[in-house]
């Protein structure tokens, strides 16, 4: 008897512990509940004997992956460096719990089940065209109106594509179109957004609703247009005269952060006015990192200036740590103070405000700002973040060549 308590004691000590709770592997539907909407989105979900276990968030054709730690019965995913937590009551087909964005003092419901689609699509023989560009009117007739550019790929009834502003773009949207309504959701940590939308055959346009928050939409109204185009972001602050220089005092928000012009002398630099809250700019975060690693022995530097939507110098020292750890960061960054497009602009004389963070200011060797991009395309975007990727590179290129 005493032999087998012993091996029974091995066994248990010795091998892996699997509970009854523990979530099954393979995709899952998850959804952030709102009062009149739920924001669905699917990931996977696998475990490891070596490490935590990993949910792979899906949009489209993007994947992003996130370790879990398992803390009692619960997972708790701190989202992509933003700050932000997903905590969730581990089950074995379903789980329950909350989104906490920390910076907002503010949390979701959050509910997922294992097997589920995003959204169920029925097959339809000729479903309507969504068509693969829009031009947008977002409150239209208000005077918060702005123009919009939707870009979508369409397989059947299945729909992906993305939104771009003048301010950011909304990265990965899925969804569907079921006769003539259009239902599409994205879900990357920091948006969790829903687009809803109706075709008029009559005058071939759309029309609905951007849910963008608990409570929170706005109308818009769309046509087909191919031409659809957006003010270059190369293009919005001009900078055809050589003789600006920044006012590198006026960067950073407290004085042991002040910047010395004399560092990045002979050096072109391009100065990042960014947000660890802000999804696009951890977009051109990640593009900036990986563009760092290979290109920092050109005598290029990147200097990052951080504006939190939650302020104070203790917490806005504390993201750029989190950030630059869990991004790979290995340029420089500091804190620019609270978010504001007019005090993001106030070290450069030639802007009363930026038009989005994230916004870049390139300098040349001399130390005058020869270039401004105003807003960032990202990944979602295709085409526009190559052009940007190209773009970026010329004048890099251009200016190390000086």
């Amino acid at each position: 008897m005493k032999k087998l308590l012993s091996l029974f004691a091995v066994l248990l000590f010795c091998s892996p512990l699997v509970f009854s709770q523990s979530p099954k592997e393979g995709v899952w539907k998850g959804a952030i509940i709102y009062e009149s909407v739920e924001v669905p989105f699917n990931f996977e979900y696998a475990n490891s004997e070596e490490s935590d276990p990993t949910l792979i968030f899906i949009n489209g054709e993007d994947r992003a992956s996130l370790k879990a730690e398992v803390r009692n019965d619960s997972l708790i995913i701190p989202m992509f460096g933003f700050d932000i937590t997903l905590k969730m009551a581990m089950g074995e087909e379903r789980m329950t719990g909350e989104l906490i964005k920390h910076y907002r003092n503010q949390s979701y419901a959050f509910e997922a089940v294992y097997g589920l689609p995003r959204y169920e699509i029925t097959e339809e023989t000729n479903p309507v065209e969504v068509g693969s560009r829009w031009a947008m009117k977002v409150n239209a007739g208000q005077s918060s109106e702005y123009p919009a550019v939707g870009l979508f790929e369409q397989n059947g009834n299945r729909v992906t594509g993305t939104i771009m502003t003048k301010v950011s773009d909304y990265r990965f949207f899925e969804g569907k179109v079921e006769g003539n309504a259009l239902v599409m959701s994205t879900f990357d940590g920091v948006h969790s957004f829903v687009l809803k939308g109706v075709y008029d055959e009559t005058l071939d346009s759309w029309s609905g609703e951007l849910i963008l928050d608990n409570g929170y939409a706005q109308k818009w109204g769309a046509e087909k247009d191919e031409s659809a185009e957006l003010p270059n972001p190369f293009e919005m602050v001009d900078l055809s005269e050589k003789d600006i220089k920044p006012d590198f005092d006026k960067l950073s928000a407290l004085s042991n952060q002040k910047i010395d012009p004399e560092t990045y002398k002979g050096k072109v630099l391009v100065i990042q006015l960014m947000g660890t809250w802000c999804a696009n700019s951890q977009d051109q975060t990640r593009y900036l990192t990986n563009w760092y690693a290979k290109n920092k022995d050109r005598n290029v530097e990147i200097l990052a200036v951080n504006y939190e939507a939650n302020y104070s110098p203790e917490y806005g020292l504390s993201r750029i740590e989190t950030y630059k750890e869990r991004l790979g960061i290995e340029y420089d960054m500091i804190l620019g103070g609270r978010i504001s497009k007019s005090e993001a602009a106030h070290p450069f004389p030639f802007m009363d405000q930026i038009e989005a963070f994230p916004t870049l200011v390139i300098i040349d060797k001399e130390g005058y700002a020869r270039h401004v991009h105003s807003y960032f395309t990202g990944p979602a975007t295709g085409e526009y973040y190559e052009d940007f990727d190209r773009r970026f590179n010329a004048i890099i290129d251009e200016l190390v060549a000086e």
